[in-house]
């Protein structure tokens, strides 16, 4: 079996239609009109494959290869459909895709396994529009409750529980947590290791997992020639130490892999010459470690108690999530190790820096993921690029990895 490189392309071509920035990179938000537009354009794909295509209360999509024995629990594959703003076309898409071409090559050598193949689009896997990440993976693995759904809003104010309603979603029947045999996701790598190592496929060993926290600091907003350098009490200056002492932590960290980021920042008043009372900015940490992110995470409220009793100014930190890494099933990971070698196809072992669906999908079963490499390392951003052919000797070691999982 061989995947179709030109049909890959294909529909990762036509779905980019559905973008409110074209020509500025692609934006799709979760449950947006352009989010539907382009679930329809998947639903079309799946049904042209004969596909039997269901969906559930939060918006998830499953385009499910019946096996032979209805009895034996599914083998699941996918990614998601959703884009930050300004992002790129293969993010997310090249799961979803790769899988339905892994079901169109079974299909075409008339292959059916015992167990039905479920090529799956996870409903809001990036995080920009509420401020939660994963949405329909969270809700399968049991990670999200109703109450969530009405607490989370994006920038209008409107909760995800309400725009689902909106849009003729019946949360009176919450997924259920799935009962799942193994979870196979394709991606691309959103780093280097591949580019740089010249292998075309990655067999990843653990996913790193995101500490999420919001820190606001309060000073005293004053006059910016009227107040002198050794009587201020800078909400922001104070904010930059703290971000510094994050990126020295991080740096400095004896863990195999960890990061950590300051993305979003916002200064009161935010006037050019008025020294900022209040600074309010986004943490993120991740690791393969849950021990050592922990231990971060001590460490650097260490350090925010001791800049903000020096500099004069209050420090609150806020937790608005916590997940654990997830280790990728062994036996997952050995049958793609075989085979790849048995398509002549090279691999190599990678962590995975950023989270997806299969950390929250690792609580209800076996989960592994195979990476493919990304120009230059590039993703969430309109130059991010792949090459149609490692995409398709992805998809051919996915589809064969499909098979051996689906006739356990």
């Amino acid at each position: 079996m061989r995947a179709d490189a030109e049909e890959l392309e294909k529909w990762l071509t036509e779905i980019d239609q559905f973008n409110v920035t074209p020509g500025a990179g692609t934006t799709r938000a979760v449950y947006t009109e352009e989010f539907f537009e382009a679930r329809n354009y998947v639903k079309g794909v799946m049904q042209s494959l004969g596909l039997t295509v269901r969906e559930d209360s939060v918006g998830n999509l499953f385009g499910e290869y019946q096996g032979t024995d209805a009895d034996e629990e599914p083998i699941w594959t996918g990614s998601h459909i959703d884009t930050v703003p300004n992002g790129g076309r293969y993010d997310g898409l090249a799961g979803v895709f790769a899988g339905l071409e892994a079901v169109k090559m079974l299909k075409a050598e008339g292959i059916r396994p015992k167990r039905t193949i479920s090529v799956n689009v996870y409903a809001g896997e990036e995080m920009s529009r509420f401020g939660i990440c994963c949405i329909g993976s969270r809700a399968l693995a049991g990670r999200i409750t109703e109450e969530d759904l009405k607490e989370s809003r994006d920038s209008s104010g409107k909760s995800i529980f309400q725009i689902l309603e909106e849009n003729g979603f019946d949360l009176g029947h919450f997924p259920e947590k799935g009962k799942v045999h193994a979870s196979l996701e394709l991606h691309i790598e959103q780093n280097t290791v591949l580019e740089e190592n010249e292998i075309p496929v990655g067999v990843v060993t653990g996913i790193c997992a995101p500490t999420n926290l919001t820190c606001t600091v309060r000073g005293v907003q004053s006059h910016a020639g009227g107040t002198s350098m050794k009587n201020r009490r800078d909400a922001f200056m104070a904010a930059a130490e703290i971000s510094l002492a994050l990126e020295e932590l991080a740096r400095t960290s004896t863990s195999e892999y960890i990061t950590g980021t300051v993305g979003q920042m916002k200064l009161m008043p935010g006037a050019a010459n008025v020294i900022p009372g209040q600074a309010e900015f986004s943490i993120d940490i991740r690791s393969i470690s849950g021990e050592d992110k922990n231990r971060l995470v001590g460490d650097l409220k260490s350090r925010i108690d001791g800049i903000a009793q020096r500099r004069g100014v209050e420090a609150v930190l806020t937790l608005l999530n916590n997940d654990m890494p997830y280790v990728c099933d062994p036996h997952i990971r050995g049958i793609l190790h075989s085979e790849a070698e048995k398509a002549g196809i090279p691999v190599m072992d990678l962590i995975s820096g950023p989270y997806h669906d299969s950390l929250m999908l690792g609580d209800i079963t076996d989960a592994g993921m195979i990476f493919i490499p990304c120009k230059n390392g590039i993703s969430h951003d309109r130059a991010e690029a792949i090459s149609m052919k490692d995409l398709a000797r992805g998809t051919d070691v996915l589809a064969a990895a499909l098979l051996v999982l689906a006739n356990e």
